[in-house]
């Protein structure tokens, strides 16, 4: 695992970006559901970016485990990456 790490504030623009999203939308609250760009696609481009910036390996069943976005802070806290 890579020592990068994030901010909340950074975290919720990763996901933006990554599902074409309104930061201002991305509550931890808010429903994989209601996130119309999380789609297999938009997971597809979260689960590079973990990658790719933290080098951590998300599979398709944690990835799909991932029900809101608080999961994915949840995730981001759990393997260290993200500043309180």
């Amino acid at each position: 695992m890579s020592a990068a790490r994030i901010t909340v504030a950074e975290a919720v623009q990763m996901l933006a970006d990554a599902f074409a999203e309104s930061v201002d939308g991305l509550v931890p609250e808010r429903s994989r559901e209601d996130i119309a760009g999380w789609d297999s696609m938009g997971a597809l481009m979260l689960m590079a970016e973990l990658d790719e910036r933290f080098g951590l390996q998300l599979d398709a069943e944690q990835s799909r485990a991932m029900r809101s976005v608080g999961d994915v802070l949840a995730y981001l806290r759990t393997h260290g990456v993200l500043d309180e």
